[in-house]
C-alpha cells in the first residue's frame, strides 16, 4: 500500500534545503560567511516480498564551505599586514621627529657652523657674536624638540600597547566562550556553522594584534599558538599582562608564567618592537649626535677665552659621581685621559705665566685633581662635596685661562744676568714641545761682541744660534720658529744662563674641562638636556672666539670650524655624515616597510580573493539552486498529493 513518507521524506529535505540557499542569499554580503551546502542521502530501501524499493531521501549534513589551507594563509597574511602598517605608521613618525621642515637637525648644523665662519670673517661685530649663540640655542632646542618627540611617541607605544593587551584579553574570552559552544553543539550532533563562522572572523581579529598559528579540523577542534606559546580550550581564557624586565625592555607574559612571549606578528610585536628596539636605537643616535658636539665644542670653548678676557673663577657646571674615587672608576659625563692640564696665570700687568699638573684616572680622583690645581701660585681650587663639582679662583689682582698660549716670562731660576728674556707670538707647531735657550758669552746684550743665544729643539738639539750682543737692538723680536719669538731686555747676560718654555699645543689633553664642564659652551650632557650654557647666553661676550681676549682675536673660531669635518661620531663620521646616514636610515626602513606593506596588502587581497570564489555566495549560483529545490518541493508535493488521491479511491471501494 502505498503511504506518505517517500513524498514527505523528499519535502522535508527540499525544505531544508532551500532554507539553506535563503540563508546563503540573506548573508551574501555579511561578512566573514561561509557559504553553506545541504548533503543529502537515500535512506535504507525497503525489502517487500522480495522486492527492494527505495525508501526516500535525508538531510545527511550541512556543509560549511571552506579551505582551510586558503584561510590559514589569510590569517597569516592579515598578521602580518597589520604588522607592517604598525611598523610603517610608526617609522613615519621617527622621520618626521628628525625632518622638521625648516628647523631640521641638519639645516641647524649647518647654519651654526656658517655663523661661526662669519664671525671668522668679522670677529669684533657684536651682532655676529650673537648670531652664532642664538645659532647654537636653535641646534640645541632642535636637539631637544627632537628627543622630546622621540619621548612622547614611546609614552604613547606604550600606552597603546596596554590598550591592545586589553582588547586581546576580551577577545580570549570571547574565544574561550565560542569554543565551548562549539564543543557542546557538536557534542549534541549539531552543526556550529554559525559559531564557526563568528570563531574565524575572531581569530583574524586576534591575527591583528597577535601573529597566530592556527590548525582546524573538521571536527570543530582548534590547535592555536600565539608566538611560542599554546593558547588552552577551555572555559578558562588565557589573559596575557604587560611586564617590565630589570633591562627595561617591555614584554608580554601569559597568565601566571614569568616567560615572555615571543611575538612573530601583529600590531603588538611591531609596537613592542618600536618600543624596545627602534626607538631607543634612534635616541642613542641621537645622543651620540648631542653628546659629540657638547664634547667637542666645549673642549674647544674651555681652552679659548672671549672679548671680557681670563677668568677670575669658575665652577663646572658637570659633576662626577663620587669626587673621591679615581676618575675611571666613578661616572664622568665624558671619558677622561692621561695627560697633561695647562693652566695660564695672568699679572694685572699682561705678564702670564703657564704652568702644567699631569692627570692620571686610573689613580687621580677629582678632589686629587683640585690638590694638584690648588698647588698652582696664585691659584685656588677645591670641590663642592655637595654637588661634587669643582671650583677654581684666582688670586687678588690676578686671572686665569686654559688657552695655552705663549707664556711672557719664563722661569729664570737658571738665569743669573740682569737682562729679562719675553716671548711673543702664537704657537704654529703640531705638537706640544719643550723649547731651550742657553747664553754663549757674557756682556751687555745689545753692546757686548760675541754675545749668542743657542735656541734648542725639544731633543736638546740647537737649532740656531742668533747674535744678541753688538748689533743686535735689545727688545728686538726674534723669530725662533713655529711661531714663537723671544727678546731680550738691556742688561747683561753670563755664559751659560740658560731659560725655557713649553710651547702647547692642546691645554688639555686629558679631555677634564669637557668634562666637568669648565668655561664650557653648552650645558646638559645629551640630546635631552643640551642648551647653551647660561653664562654664555647671558653675556655674549664670554663666548671663546679666541685665546688673548682680542675682540678681533679668531684662534678659537678657526678650531670651532675644524669641528665641521672632524670625524668625531661613531662609524668615523663627520656630523654631517652622521646625521645624513641617520636620517638616510630611517627613510630606508620607511620605503622598506612601505613597499612590503603594498606587496603584503596585494597579497592579502589575491587570499581574500580566492576565499570569496571558494567559501563566498555567488547570487546567480544559489538562484539556479533555489529553482532547482523549488521544483523538487512541487514535486515532493505532487507526490504526496497522488498518494492522497491514490488511497482515497482504494478507501472508496470499501465505503
Amino acid at each position: 500500500m502505498p503511504d506518505f513518507s517517500l513524498g514527505l521524506s523528499a519535502l522535508r529535505s527540499s525544505q531544508h534545503a532551500l532554507e539553506v540557499i535563503s540563508n546563503n542569499i540573506a548573508n551574501a554580503n555579511t561578512e566573514g560567511y561561509h557559504r553553506q551546502t545541504t548533503h543529502l542521502e537515500a535512506l535504507p530501501s525497503n525489502d517487500r516480498g522480495g522486492i527492494r524499493t527505495g525508501a526516500g531521501v535525508k538531510v545527511n549534513y550541512i556543509e560549511r564551505v571552506r579551505n582551510r589551507i586558503t584561510e590559514s594563509s589569510l590569517t597569516d597574511v592579515i598578521a602580518d599586514v597589520s604588522h607592517v602598517d604598525q611598523l610603517l605608521e610608526l617609522e613615519k613618525q621617527i622621520e618626521a621627529s628628525f625632518l622638521n621642515g625648516s628647523a631640521s637637525l641638519g639645516e641647524e648644523l649647518d647654519q651654526f657652523f656658517g655663523e661661526i665662519s662669519k664671525l671668522t670673517a668679522s670677529p669684533d661685530e657684536p651682532a655676529q657674536r650673537s648670531a652664532v649663540i642664538e645659532s647654537g640655542s636653535r641646534l640645541a632646542g632642535v636637539l631637544r624638540q627632537t628627543s622630546g618627540q622621540l619621548e612622547d611617541l614611546k609614552s604613547a607605544v606604550e600606552f597603546q600597547i596596554t590598550q591592545e593587551i586589553e582588547i586581546l584579553n576580551q577577545e580570549m574570552i570571547t574565544l574561550s566562550d565560542l569554543n565551548v559552544k562549539i564543543q557542546e553543539l557538536t557534542a549534541q550532533g549539531a552543526q556550529p556553522n554559525a559559531e564557526l563562522d563568528a570563531r574565524d572572523a575572531l581569530l583574524n581579529k586576534i591575527a591583528k594584534i597577535v601573529g597566530i598559528t592556527r590548525n582546524d579540523y573538521n571536527s570543530g577542534e582548534l590547535n592555536l599558538r600565539i608566538g611560542t606559546v599554546a593558547i588552552q580550550q577551555t572555559s578558562e581564557a588565557n589573559q596575557f599582562s604587560l611586564t617590565e624586565p630589570a633591562d627595561g625592555e617591555l614584554a608580554l607574559q601569559m597568565d601566571d608564567s614569568d616567560r615572555s612571549v615571543q611575538l612573530e606578528g601583529g600590531r603588538l610585536a611591531a609596537l613592542f618592537e618600536i618600543y624596545n628596539s627602534t626607538i631607543p636605537k634612534y635616541e642613542q643616535k641621537l645622543d651620540d649626535i648631542a653628546t659629540g658636539l657638547v664634547r667637542e665644542v666645549d673642549s674647544v670653548h674651555a681652552t679659548g677665552v672671549g672679548s671680557d678676557g681670563p677668568f677670575r673663577n669658575l665652577i663646572g657646571s658637570r659633576v662626577v659621581g663620587e669626587s673621591n674615587l679615581p676618575l675611571n672608576q666613578t661616572s664622568t659625563v665624558f671619558p677622561i685621559s692621561a695627560g697633561d692640564l695647562t693652566v695660564s696665570i695672568i699679572e694685572t700687568d699682561g705678564t702670564r705665566r703657564n704652568e702644567t699638573i699631569s692627570i692620571d684616572p686610573a689613580v687621580d680622583s677629582l678632589e686629587d685633581v683640585a690638590a694638584k690645581l690648588a698647588g698652582i701660585t696664585d691659584l685656588s681650587a677645591s670641590v663642592n662635596l655637595t654637588t661634587n663639582q669643582l671650583q677654581l679662583y684666582s688670586a687678588e689682582g690676578v686671572t686665569f685661562d686654559f688657552t695655552g698660549s705663549i707664556e711672557t716670562r719664563p722661569a729664570l731660576d737658571s738665569f743669573t744676568g740682569t737682562s729679562v728674556p719675553t716671548f711673543s707670538g702664537d704657537y704654529t707647531g703640531v705638537d706640544t714641545q719643550d723649547r731651550s735657550f742657553a747664553i754663549v758669552g757674557s756682556g751687555e746684550v745689545g753692546i757686548s761682541d760675541n754675545l749668542f743665544l743657542n735656541i734648542y729643539d725639544d731633543s736638546g738639539t740647537l737649532v740656531n744660534e742668533v747674535n744678541i750682543g753688538n748689533g743686535y737692538e735689545a727688545g728686538t723680536a726674534i723669530d725662533t720658529g713655529d711661531g714663537l719669538s723671544v727678546s731680550l731686555s738691556r742688561g747683561s747676560v753670563n755664559t751659560g744662563d740658560q731659560f725655557q718654555t713649553r710651547l702647547t699645543k692642546q691645554p688639555d689633553e686629558t679631555g677634564i674641562l669637557a668634562a666637568l664642564g669648565i668655561n664650557s659652551f653648552f650645558s646638559g650632557v645629551n640630546a635631552k638636556t643640551i642648551d647653551v650654557d647660561t653664562q654664555i647666553s647671558q653675556n655674549h661676550e664670554r663666548f671663546a672666539s679666541g685665546k688673548s681676549g682680542d675682540a678681533a682675536d679668531t684662534t678659537n673660531l678657526f678650531r670651532f670650524g675644524d669641528l665641521e669635518n672632524l670625524k668625531a661620531l661613531p662609524g668615523d663620521l663627520t656630523f654631517t655624515e652622521f646625521i645624513n646616514e641617520v636620517t638616510i636610515e630611517i627613510g630606508f626602513q620607511v620605503n622598506t616597510s612601505q613597499s612590503l606593506s603594498t606587496s603584503l596588502h596585494s597579497l592579502e587581497l589575491r587570499l581574500e580573493q580566492e576565499q570569496g570564489a571558494y567559501s563566498g555566495v555567488d547570487l546567480n549560483e544559489e538562484m539556479v539552486y533555489l529553482q532547482q529545490f523549488q521544483k523538487s518541493y512541487e514535486a515532493a508535493a505532487r507526490v504526496i498529493q497522488v498518494t492522497d488521491e491514490i488511497l482515497d479511491e482504494l478507501f472508496s471501494i470499501f465505503r
